[in-house]
């Protein structure tokens, strides 16, 4: 690996065009980010949020697309690795568990940036996939799949992490890691056939799931397109580890008035 007192000589080797993109970036990597770190949190230690924040512009730098699942996963491990923990992503794209292993413990990651995310409600597009649901015919079905299909699943790994992108005035992106509770998705234990609504012309289903009398979140069986959905989340039962608000390109570019 190179150190810092060889940039000099491998600077001298790029092309002009090179040279441009790289002064670019590291202008761009000079800027002030908000950042807020919950206290509590015992991810964002001060090396992890230095190398995520660090990520986050660099990808900005020369993207104004928000992070996708795969970048997620990249710079959730490296900033693990450091932090001084154990991280590596499991291989195997088709794993229906973890995406993440840190210090033993068995992460899923999730992304979340459509227009219409919401900041008191989480969706999580696609939990699992499910082809089984094609097998379900009534509403005890999807009750008995629920618990032999989505709870296994859903024990494969100990937390959730997303990572939710909006949109912000000034050509801004902000990004909120938050963690969604296991035991709270795992409520759909509690769930019965009669919970489940009547079964779709394409094949699913769905429930509202309840925590103290309150609906914290509904997971639908999509037959169209076989997967598990999670939507209207309630925020305020997950823990927010922390936030970054990051200038996009069009905002470093943009002529001033």
């Amino acid at each position: 690996m190179a150190e810092a007192s060889d940039f000099g000589e491998i600077f001298k080797k790029l092309t002009s065009g090179q040279r441009d993109l790289l002064l670019d970036m590291a202008e761009y990597m000079s800027k002030k980010i908000q950042e807020y770190t919950n206290s509590e949190s015992d991810i964002l230690t001060p090396d992890f949020t230095a190398n995520f924040s660090n990520r986050l512009l660099i990808h900005h730098a020369t993207n104004e697309e928000k992070f996708k699942k795969k970048s997620f996963e990249f710079a959730f491990s490296a900033a693990s690795k450091s932090a001084g923990r154990s991280a590596r992503i499991v291989a195997d794209p088709t794993n229906p568990g973890a995406d993440v292993i840190v210090d033993g413990v068995n992460f899923s990651l999730k992304t979340e940036a459509a227009s219409s995310i919401r900041a008191d409600k989480i969706t999580i597009s696609k939990l699992m996939e499910a082809r089984w649901i094609r097998d379900c015919k009534s509403k005890k079905d999807f009750a008995r799949f629920t618990k032999e299909r989505i709870v296994t699943h859903l024990e494969q790994y100990q937390r959730i992490i997303c990572l939710r992108a909006f949109d912000v005035p000034d050509e801004c992106i902000k990004y909120d890691l938050v963690e969604i509770p296991r035991d709270l998705l795992l409520q759909i234990r509690n769930l019965k056939g009669k919970d489940f609504r009547a079964k779709t012309e394409g094949g699913g289903s769905g429930a509202d799931v309840y925590v103290a009398g309150e609906k914290a979140f509904y997971i639908r069986m999509d037959g169209s397109v076989e997967k598990v959905t999670i939507s209207g989340l309630l925020t305020k039962l997950c823990t927010l580890h922390g936030s970054w608000t990051v200038p996009t390109i069009d905002a470093r570019i943009a002529p001033e008035a």
